[in-house]
């Protein structure tokens, strides 16, 4: 059987940078994505991102767009 270790700084930290949906969203939608930045100090985060549905594409790979984008 195999074993598999995660790094000392593994720990996600739930409470992760909120960016909040644009005021008057007609259809407010959250995502939380994990995200890591392996050259930094800091440890695994969730963050999380509401996105106004009314004007994205009907994927989940619209928003993921959008969220890379920079909202």
């Amino acid at each position: 059987m195999a074993q598999f270790f995660l790094p000392r700084n593994s720990r996600i930290n739930r409470n992760g940078r909120v960016h909040a949906a644009p005021q008057g969203a007609r259809a407010p939608r959250r995502f939380r994505i994990y995200r890591f930045d392996p050259s930094g100090s800091e440890g695994p985060r969730l963050d999380s991102f509401e996105l106004d549905l009314a004007g994205c594409g009907p994927m989940v790979l619209d928003a993921l767009i959008q969220i890379k984008a920079g909202v």
